[in-house]
């Protein structure tokens, strides 16, 4: 599309976030702040109580050159603002305040546009912040955190707004229960959105995220742009910022402050004036290319004017990486690639005496213990089978999801066969975990599955088993995982890299030339038949019927040629596995 077309599409950042670098505003909470030091703490209300004020600001924002306003909502989710609701409830009374704020940004993006004629659109962007305590260390929930955001991404969509900003973020957790109030029917309806981190001084998220494992769990969501802002000024985010932007394939949004913040008489005082903080920011935009820059706490008009100055030429951002293939778990990056990626056997209480007690004994701490053990052998990801008679899988799941979570460096798989157990389990998975379901034949069942992947930005392994069975040769694997992969990505949304397409498991009793290699063939008519997608093969199988002393060297030999087959991932080991690389 061309992005000089009128209506709609002329609208769509899309259409210009490839061609040249655009320009957002500075911080609107501390600029507010600063233009009421006497009543700081009302700022939240300001949207309701003097929007003329907030309109003030944004044209200011747009008079020094920007190109986006973000709304002046970045506490203003149900739960940021319940202690002002007063008898209101405070769903009803966060929608009227996102509503409000929206309107009054919108007001001023159009004034701004009708003053520049012909010239890009000006943009509003909904502003959201973390919203509550880290949901991957217990402090608040998914579904709390989702339920809180729902009636701010209603006020920011109806109120108007362009897209939103999910900013400040300090857990992929947080990131993933805003993303799912956007795209919800009671929330934001769908509405897209930038996705920007804030670090520590280590360079990590406060949940202990890296820059690349957050790159790679927000990647399903297909963010406009993933950024970083606030955490400090130019210097302090230019290694983390560097880490994101050789990971992330979407567009760069940077937008630091103003340095680090110093106490002055029991006043907050931001280091960097407006030419130091142009001049650094500038640097480091134009060094990754970045596609949208601005400024956050400390930053003010003539930062942002400072700012116009120097980047008056509209660098055009560079291109970005190639999508990759990953799993992560809450803090690495699995990148999914050179040579089959290696899932650990786990726990599976379905064949270990040791973690069927564990499960029994409803000692979670104990099975997360043993569970990641596998960990040592270097695997990328850590299988977890939970399925017992006479138990609830979903509520075992679920538990052992959010003791295993916050500990696991290793992505997680849940293999299950009950989409429930799935959906029980997965707010509470941090990273981006992979779902191995042992039956997909039912179409119903099937979209309940990829419906949660998409929700929750996971992959999905999916067997090559039809109503009658598993599939018998190249011809059936094909059609069989043909038909899901169009479930999977023409109805349901997924990305071809999101799925895992299982082959059969065949043993290599007579040698890793028989029947073993026979079934490697298999591989080239499933990835012919479903472009993108991977394909997974258990390889426990392959030798579970030598002797023990026996296993090690035909499994390396199993591996190797599958993967010169073009096999992407295998389950290996028994509990734990041979030695293998997680990349």
């Amino acid at each position: 599309m061309n992005g000089t077309s009128g209506g709609a599409d002329r609208r769509d950042i899309r259409n210009y976030l490839g061609r040249e670098l655009l320009l957002a505003d500075g911080s609107t909470g501390t600029a507010l702040q600063a233009l009421l030091p006497e009543a700081a703490e009302r700022v939240p209300l300001l949207p309701l109580e003097r929007p003329d004020l907030i309109e003030e600001l944004h044209r200011g924002y747009f008079a020094a050159g920007s190109d986006i306003v973000e709304t002046a909502t970045f506490t203003a989710s149900a739960e940021g603002l319940a202690r002002f609701a007063g008898g209101e409830a405070p769903a009803g009374f966060a929608y009227r305040v996102n509503r409000a704020a929206a309107e009054a940004a919108v007001r001023a993006a159009r004034e701004a546009e009708a003053a520049g004629g012909a010239g890009r659109p000006k943009w509003v962007a909904g502003s959201m912040g973390p919203g509550g305590g880290l949901p991957s260390m217990g402090f608040s929930s998914w579904v709390e955190l989702r339920d809180s955001y729902l009636p701010q991404a209603r006020g920011l969509a109806d109120g108007g707004v362009d897209f939103a900003i999910v900013e400040t973020s300090q857990d992929p957790l947080q990131v993933k229960a805003a993303l799912a109030a956007l795209a919800h029917p009671d929330g934001g309806r769908g509405l897209r959105a930038i996705v920007s981190a804030t670090v520590e001084s280590g360079g990590r998220l406060l949940a202990g995220t890296s820059p690349a494992a957050f790159a790679a769990i927000i990647a399903p969501f297909e963010p406009l742009a993933v950024g970083m802002n606030c955490s400090g000024g130019p210097e302090e985010l230019a290694r983390p910022f560097a880490e994101l932007a050789e990971h992330s394939p979407f567009p760069l949004c940077f937008m630091p402050n103003a340095g680090l913040p110093l106490q002055d008489g029991g006043r907050t005082r931001w280091p960097l004036g407006p030419e130091d903080f142009a001049a650094k920011t500038e640097a480091i935009a134009r060094r990754h290319g970045a596609a949208i820059v601005g400024g956050c706490c400390g930053t003010g008009v003539e930062h942002i004017r400072a700012l116009a100055r120097r980047l008056a030429d509209r660098p055009r951002p560079e291109a970005r990486p190639p999508r990759r293939a990953a799993l992560a778990s809450l803090y690495e990056l699995k990148a999914i690639g050179s040579g089959p990626f290696a899932i650990g056997a786990g726990a599976d209480a379905s064949l270990s005496p040791r973690f069927a007690a564990l499960l029994d004994s409803g000692d979670f701490d104990a099975l997360a213990d043993a569970a990641l053990e596998a960990e040592a052998s270097g695997v990328g990801a850590v299988r977890l089978r939970l399925a017992r008679p006479g138990r609830s899988e979903a509520e075992d799941l679920r538990e052992a999801v959010s003791h295993i979570a916050q500990r696991a460096r290793a992505a997680l798989c849940l293999d299950t066969g009950d989409p429930e157990a799935a959906a029980a389990a997965l707010p509470f998975a941090s990273g981006r975990v992979l779902l191995r379901m042992s039956d997909l034949s039912d179409p119903v069942r099937a979209r309940r599955v990829f419906d949660l992947a998409r929700e929750h930005g996971a992959a999905v392994a999916c067997p090559a088993a039809g109503p009658g069975g598993l599939a018998s040769s190249a011809a059936e694997s094909a059609a069989i995982c043909s038909a899901l992969y169009l479930t999977a990505t023409r109805d349901c949304g997924l990305r071809p890299d999101a799925l895992f397409l299982e082959l059969p498991a065949v043993s290599a009793a007579d040698g890793p030339e028989g029947a073993f290699a026979d079934r490697l063939t298999w591989i080239a008519a499933v990835k012919a038949a479903c472009p993108g997608a991977l394909v997974l093969l258990d390889l426990r199988a392959a030798t579970a019927a030598l002797p023990e002393s026996e296993r090690p060297a035909l499994a390396a030999a199993c591996l190797g040629l599958a993967g010169a087959a073009g096999l992407d991932a295998a389950i290996v080991g028994g509990e734990h596995g041979a030695k293998h690389d997680a990349r």
